[in-house]
């Protein structure tokens, strides 16, 4: 496994800031069921994500925006659809980590 320098994000507020913004983000227990379909599944609608997570529409709106906004989703319409998908390709390397570390 590498290893970080410490002073890799410490040194630079602006990444630190982001880091944690998308690692606060992603956190919430509803927001990583959703990361974890969308990386099973695919591109996926609203109503299959909240159908398969079991919560509400408007609960998942409101989480998909989220993650929209620290760029980890990316929506996008097909036809009368707007279908969500992980957009950041080291979100499955960030989970993979976290849960190595939950289980260690």
């Amino acid at each position: 496994m590498s290893t970080i320098p410490s002073t890799a994000l410490r040194n630079d507020t602006a990444k630190l800031k982001r880091v944690a913004r998308v690692m606060k983000t992603i956190s919430h227990p509803a927001r990583l069921a959703i990361v974890e379909l969308l990386l099973e599944q695919g591109p996926l609608s609203v109503k299959t994500i909240y159908e398969s997570i079991g919560i509400s529409q408007s609960n998942a709106s409101q989480h998909l925006k989220a993650l929209e906004d620290v760029e980890v989703l990316i929506s996008e319409r097909d036809g009368k659809q707007i279908l969500y998908r992980v957009l950041n390709p080291t979100v499955p390397r960030l989970l993979d980590c976290v849960q190595e570390c939950v289980d260690c």
